[in-house]
């Protein structure tokens, strides 16, 4: 459906339409019940969800590549280790 940039946006709006819609609604009062850490950590969540979106649409192409190579890296190296488990299990079995 979306993809890139629009993607972003569309989780973007998402998240602020959220937070304008559930803050007025949280008792984020100074005691510590669970109505408040819940409060909390839920404002909280929402500001590091808008914050990594505005962080991938600032991104810049030459970030995102290299952050794409070093993904694909960690991938073959995981990938790599686990043959090499399962290699050596089946040369402990017989």
């Amino acid at each position: 459906m979306f993809s890139g940039k629009g993607r972003h946006v569309l989780y973007l709006l998402i998240a602020l339409a959220m937070l304008a819609y559930g803050l007025p609604r949280l008792e984020l009062n100074a005691t510590w019940d669970a109505t408040s850490v819940f409060g909390l950590v839920w404002t909280l969540l929402a500001f590091v969800i808008v914050t990594a979106h505005v962080n991938a649409l600032l991104m810049k192409e030459e970030k995102r590549k290299e952050l794409a190579r070093i993904k694909r890296a960690k991938a073959m190296y995981w990938e790599r280790r686990l043959t090499e488990k399962t290699a050596v299990k089946r040369k402990v079995r017989g």
